[in-house]
């Protein structure tokens, strides 16, 4: 009697698994990214489109992943080193 519907937005949930993932791959560098989130599009924005938020970040998990990511740069070589 009743149809099936879904009310899943695929945007969404891509963004969501693509937040997932960077969230994974920073916690490996050493920091936790407690208040990460997905915002939904905001009509009066310069950017369209589903954002991820990183949130708050305390000064020693910035500094953690700065020399994170500092390092794999220096082991990427001179080709990535030149790319802003």
């Amino acid at each position: 009697m009743f149809e099936e519907i879904s009310f899943a937005n695929s945007d969404r949930e891509e963004m969501e698994d693509e937040a997932r993932e960077l969230f994974n791959h920073v916690r490996q560098l050493g920091v936790r990214l407690d208040d990460i989130d997905v915002i939904d599009p905001c009509a009066g924005c310069r950017r369209q489109g589903y954002k991820v938020h990183l949130g708050a970040l305390p000064a020693d998990d910035v500094r953690a992943l700065n020399i994170a990511l500092r390092a794999l740069r220096v082991s990427a070589g001179p080709a990535e080193r030149s790319r802003p």
